[in-house]
């Protein structure tokens, strides 16, 4: 069957389809809204294989969460009566509910005690106890005071640690929410600030939410905006309307029916979709006009037939080159960017397709004067004129402008930092303030925790091993990034200070207060494995960059190698710092595997659609000087690359290349006409530039609409790609006509 006759039967079973499509609409709202949900867990980060993430669960399993809530409260004095009671509740409330594993703070932390031989443990605070002598135990047990009592003694530190378990970390908004709710309700009136890893994960839930929705309504309201300017008459603009709602609703109804989730990388989805769904819509509607235009005596079906058939070509290569840049990020170690890829290679390639669907039926339903009462303002063939002028007349200039930012930015690439801000991650509000807060008061907000093993499987309580752990606790409290290590040491310097009657240095004596310190302080404090082959410390971190992470994990392995001989001991690190550290080596993959795999499938798809490997070659350039110089702006402006923008390589080289195609179509088949290279190039500029200047406005207004988001490495990732974009099409209709007529021939 040919096109001419597809177009037709299309237009023939016109109302079957817009059926059809109300149909799919109607259920893909309906999926979406049902089944669409927010998850920033760790598991869309790390696959399953990942050891590194194996690792992490079989830690939190064994070990305890290290998802901690820190509560800080403000107060007046030490040990302030009528709080240490609120205090007290909220541990009798906490500690009875099953997703909460312990709970830490002045109110019910214990100290050992040794007498006629026993161990015993009791509780610092009663409130007949002399606040002296309560702030002697704290002084004897220092690392321990400061994890529960600021410097100035004007905050006191509540935790609160979720238990473990996938159940928890599908459930951990709800229990988020509703410890929030007992906190407040039992603090009342005294000032506190929360954060901590669990209450940041449902910052950015909420933030995503929130986005996605915002994202969504603005992404309309300009779409209806640019529309009155880019299209030729308002008759056109439900067509492209319904390319939008279609595309869009079953693209969402297919990614939540397979159960996925909106996150930072995902959220971005149905901005892109509605952007590309508009920018092929612009195009089609735009060759159409022109088309009924030149063509007036033919009868409807006619024109939409050659119409459509004179846009399929360049329309489905765009399309091809569009998607494998989102499809090559299924390369990524990163699972987030691998569905984001695959879900907008599917939503694109539906896109291509329903577009052409509709604007057949919807051209069919068009007026006859449809061309009356244009609405577009802007002289666009002016533009195209001065255009051709400076292509012809001033193509040495702008060779050497594009050779020159090339160069640099190629240089950039040397330049740019590998790093990503969590801190990026969450807007500004009262969460981010609070974990600024709580950082400068207590110094960390997360925990990591080391453990020491003897190869040989042998307890390490010897005096010469405990000597060895003193000496490590030292040179990591030297390391800036490291705050409050915690160790069997802690308590063992207190007994030995508290209790002289205490046997020195017998394994069983110490064996039995880890025992007893285990299940007291179980999952903030434990010292010990169960066989004690295996020695804990547990250390706090700020919220880092990557590059800050590494290099704080890296001093951590150096001190222990200067003090445990690596024959005999061997370190592990658990806790989400060390997961997340590897950012950083997932991002440099995704670059090398996602943008390689588009730059050959890419190149590939131009020289097919070219036939000339001369032609193909330079066309090339000009896709990538784009790249060049967003790296040389984010080498200027020292913007990292980071989690946020790594997929911006990828991606843009398919878009950037969307244009190419659409002007070396013309040219081409120009050329083949016998005309020369120049008018062949003038000629595919006045015939392409209107609607190549519309889609990348209707692009960039996409991307500028992510740009105005509050989380600082969406609207980076939004910016950036609105400015490649932009220089995309500069490349195309200055750079590369300039090429082609200097080297054309």
């Amino acid at each position: 069957m040919s096109f001419y006759q597809t177009v037709a039967n299309i237009i023939r079973f016109r109302r079957g389809i817009l059926f059809l499509f109300a149909i799919v609409t109607v259920l893909g709202l309906y999926q979406t809204a049902s089944h669409l949900s927010v998850n920033n867990a760790l598991s869309i980060w790390f696959r399953d294989d990942n050891p590194a993430y194996q690792e992490y669960l079989q830690f939190q399993e064994e070990q305890g969460s290290d998802q901690v809530m820190v509560v800080m409260i403000a107060t007046d004095s030490t040990f302030p009566t009528k709080l240490l009671s609120r205090l007290q509740l909220l541990h009798e409330l906490l500690d009875t509910l099953p997703f909460v594993n312990a709970t830490l703070s002045v109110a019910n932390v214990q100290y050992p005690i040794y007498s006629n031989r026993q161990l015993y443990y009791r509780t610092l605070y009663r409130p007949n106890r002399k606040q002296a002598s309560m702030q002697q135990i704290l002084d004897d047990l220092p690392t321990v005071k400061r994890q529960l009592i600021s410097p100035q003694g004007d905050y006191l530190f509540f935790y609160a640690q979720l238990a473990s378990g996938e159940i928890i970390e599908q459930d951990r908004r709800a229990y988020v929410q509703q410890l929030e709710a007992f906190i407040g309700r039992v603090l009342g009136n005294w000032e506190h600030h929360i954060t901590g890893p669990p209450i940041l994960n449902e910052a950015y839930s909420t933030t995503i939410y929130e986005e996605s929705n915002l994202f969504a309504v603005m992404t309309i309201l300009v779409i209806i905006l640019l529309l009155f300017f880019l299209l030729p008459h308002w008759h056109y603009i439900p067509i492209a309307f319904a390319s939008v709602a279609v595309t869009v609703s079953i693209t969402l109804g297919i990614m939540t029916s397979m159960g996925h989730t909106l996150n930072l990388i995902s959220m971005l989805l149905p901005t892109i979709l509605m952007v590309y769904c508009i920018s092929d819509s612009i195009h089609i509607i735009n060759i159409f006009h022109q088309h009924r235009q030149l063509f007036p005596e033919k009868n409807r079906i006619q024109q939409i037939q050659e119409a459509l058939f004179h846009s399929l070509r360049p329309c489905f290569y765009t399309t091809l080159t569009t998607v494998i840049g989102y499809l090559a990020l299924a390369l990524s170690p990163l699972p987030a960017f691998q569905v984001m890829g695959v879900f907008t290679f599917i939503g694109i390639l539906l896109a291509f397709l329903i577009t052409y669907l509709t604007t057949a039926i919807g051209f069919y339903y068009l007026g006859k004067k449809s061309e009356v009462g244009r609405l577009r303002k802007i002289n666009i063939q002016g533009l195209i004129r001065q255009i051709q002028f400076l292509t012809s007349e001033r193509k040495g200039l702008i060779l050497i402008g594009g050779l020159v930012i090339f160069l640099l930015g190629l240089g950039s690439l040397f330049l740019l930092e590998i790093n990503t801000n969590s801190l990026n991650f969450l807007r500004n509000g009262a969460v981010k303030e609070d974990l600024l807060l709580v950082e400068k008061v207590l110094g960390s907000s997360n925990r990591l925790q080391l453990n020491i093993t003897r190869k040989d499987s042998t307890a390490i309580t010897t005096k010469i091993e405990l000597a060895k752990l003193k000496t490590f606790e030292d040179q990591l409290r030297q390391t800036p990034s490291i705050f409050h290590p915690v160790s069997f040491l802690e308590f063992k310097s207190f007994l030995e200070k508290n209790a002289p009657n205490l046997p020195r240095y017998r394994q069983l004596d110490y064996q039995a207060l880890l025992e007893k310190a285990d299940q007291k302080q179980a999952g903030l404090f434990t010292f010990f494995s169960n066989d004690y082959a295996t020695v804990h410390i547990n250390i706090n971190t700020k919220e880092m960059e990557t590059t800050a992470l590494e290099n704080a994990l890296r001093d951590i392995e150096l001190a222990f190698t200067k003090v445990f001989p690596s024959g005999e001991y061997r370190l592990k690190m658990h806790g989400f710092p060390t997961v997340y550290a590897q950012l950083n080596q997932f991002i440099l993959k995704t670059q090398f595997y996602s943008f390689g795999a588009a730059f050959v499938i890419a190149f590939a798809l131009l020289f097919y659609f070219i036939g000339n490997i001369k032609t193909s070659l330079l066309a090339l350039i000009p896709n990538l000087l784009p790249l060049a110089l967003t790296l040389l702006v984010m080498t200027i402006l020292g913007i990292d690359l980071e989690v946020g923008n790594a997929m911006l390589a990828p991606i843009m080289l398919g878009v950037a290349m969307d244009d190419t195609i659409h002007l070396m179509n013309k040219y081409k088949l120009k050329r083949e006409e016998g005309m020369d290279v120049e008018a062949s190039m003038n000629t595919a500029l006045a015939y392409t530039g209107s609607a190549l200047l519309s889609t990348t406005i209707a692009l960039v207004a996409g991307f500028m609409i992510v740009g105005m988001s509050g989380v600082i490495s969406v609207s980076t990732f939004g910016l950036l790609c609105a400015l490649t974009i932009l220089s995309a099409l500069l490349a195309d209709m200055l750079f590369l006509p300039a090429l082609i007529k200097w080297g054309g021939r």
